[in-house]
This record gives C-alpha cells, sequence and structure tokens, in this order.
C-alpha cells in the first residue's frame, strides 16, 4: 500500500489516497477502512507507523481544503 496523490477535476482538489501498490494508476483508491484490518497484522512499530502515517495524511487533506477555501474567499474580495 502507498499514498498518492489524487488532483479532483471538478474542484482541483489535491489529497492524498491509499492505493494498492502494484496496481497501478488507475486502479482506484482504497479506503482507510479496507485496509485497516491489513495493517492491524503487522508488527507493532510497522502497525503504528501507517496508523501515523494515515492521520498525517488525513490532516493534510484538511490543510489543503482550508489553504483551498481561503484562497477562493480572497480571489472573491479582490477583483
Amino acid at each position: 500500500m502507498y499514498l498518492a496523490l489524487h488532483r479532483g477535476t471538478a474542484t482541483g482538489q489535491v489529497q492524498l489516497r491509499w492505493r494498492a501498490a502494484g496496481a497501478g494508476p488507475r486502479a482506484g483508491h482504497i479506503p482507510w477502512s479496507a485496509i485497516h484490518a491489513h495493517f492491524a497484522q503487522f508488527p507493532g512499530a510497522l502497525r503504528e507507523w501507517y496508523e501515523r502515517t494515515h492521520r498525517r495524511a488525513i490532516e493534510l487533506n484538511q490543510r489543503e481544503i482550508e489553504a483551498r477555501l481561503a484562497l477562493k474567499h480572497a480571489r472573491q474580495r479582490d477583483p
């Protein structure tokens, strides 16, 4: 499993999404709920790394949304 950048065409949103290694770029993302049990079988330190990485990806995705909205509002105020 790895994190990949996904860009939404409608909004321009960029987010990190989990993908299966070797599945190719068009295979689609895998929701955390579908892979969490897989990572739960890993040894402690490795499992914790994936869980920390997932939490950080969520934080970064949220910060991207906030930054994009701030930019949109700034553009609307300054024609």
